[in-house]
């Protein structure tokens, strides 16, 4: 929880001007969400679909997914592209 409001504060500061979705009320979704990733896994569970709005899609990816965030801020800034 607290990476998932430190994440965010971040988010507000560096792309103060950028429209973006934050979590906003929804902050117990991520260790929610953690916590469920990791026990299904250990229960042999080896993909996830998780559909969701908008809001609290790059904390999920994250701090649940573990996505690199810089690739997050290379996407979120239109600078990344693919070599493929």
């Amino acid at each position: 929880l607290c990476f998932a409001d430190t994440f965010e504060n971040f988010l507000a500061f560096k792309f103060n001007t950028t429209k973006r979705f934050g979590l906003d009320g929804g902050e117990a979704i991520v260790p929610a969400l953690k916590t469920a990733i990791d026990r299904a896994s250990e229960l042999g569970v080896h993909s996830f679909i998780i559909g969701m709005p908008h809001r609290g899609r790059l904390n999920v990816l994250a701090n649940v997914m573990r996505k690199p965030m810089p690739t997050i801020f290379s996407e979120f800034l239109g600078t990344h592209y693919s070599v493929e």
